[in-house]
């Protein structure tokens, strides 16, 4: 691939002078996006050039190399750079993976002693969800079978379903022709068309339910986190035995997670809006 080619310089060798210039390579990348990440605003190039103490020709073939896998960007007519859409969402899934799970867990424990419920949370990084915490009663009567780094698919979960609402169209699209709408009960949605409608209503009514349609025994609803900038980064569940999702008890278990969530969301900065 010829920009990766640009991007070793000189050409790659197996020798230790070749290993010395990989990985001062590798250094110069760190220190500018590094600077990037750490400034206030767009930088330009001369400015970049002077904190990374490199030449701007130097700087600037960097950049056309990071820019085309996503990890800078400029700004209109090229006048300054800022961290790419990649980076920015590597370094959101790495704060969703530990300080999320940091910041969630206190809340999640007082949802759980609330409804005597197992409270999880996840991500979707890719085309299925990820658990990255869970809390459940001391001595539950059934235990609900996930682990933390367990997968399960967006169709028929609650949480799959909110991260998914959340998601351009074309995004859950590609997440379906990837994985499918395999059937797990009865009640599995099991077409885009039936999903994508499932969908309207979670952003319309701001969770989502699973009426046993991953596992017979359990229903669940899931509630979206926001970021400072409102951007679902994560969701929070709460499931249970044998609860009907129309009976009134379901509904204190929704009023809870869509509560327990939101408060979430407003310790990572996300302002809720009035009304």
């Amino acid at each position: 691939m010829k920009a990766r080619a640009d991007f070793a310089e000189p050409a790659v060798r197996s020798d230790a002078t070749g290993s010395a210039a990989s990985v001062r390579v590798i250094e110069r990348t760190m220190r500018i996006l590094r600077t990037l990440a750490e400034a206030p605003g767009m930088m330009t190039l001369t400015e970049l050039s002077l904190a990374v103490g490199l030449h701007k020709s130097t700087v600037l073939r960097f950049l056309r190399t990071m820019e085309q896998g996503e990890f800078v960007a400029s700004g209109p007519g090229g006048k300054g750079w800022r961290p790419g859409p990649v980076f920015l969402d590597i370094r959101a899934r790495a704060i969703a993976r530990h300080d999320l799970a940091d910041i969630a867990r206190p809340l999640m424990e007082e949802a759980c002693r609330l409804t005597g419920e197992t409270v999880q949370l996840a991500i979707l990084p890719d085309s299925s969800i990820v658990y990255l915490a869970k809390v459940e009663p001391l001595d539950p009567p059934l235990r609900i079978n996930t682990q933390v780094g367990a997968r399960r698919p967006i169709h028929c979960t609650g949480l799959g379903k909110v991260l998914a609402a959340y998601r351009d169209r074309a995004d859950v699209d590609r997440i379906l022709a990837e994985a499918g709408l395999p059937a797990f009960t009865a009640r599995t949605i099991t077409t885009s068309a039936a999903l994508h409608a499932e969908l309207a209503r979670v952003r319309l009514n701001g969770y989502a339910v699973d009426d046993r349609e991953y596992n017979d025994l359990v229903s669940c609803v899931a509630a979206p986190i926001r970021n400072a900038d409102g951007l679902v980064v994560a969701a929070l569940s709460i499931s249970s035995f044998g609860q009907g999702v129309k009976s009134p008890a379901f509904s204190t278990l929704i009023e809870t997670v869509c509560n327990t969530a939101g408060r979430i969301s407003q310790l990572l900065g996300w302002n809720r809006p009035a009304g």
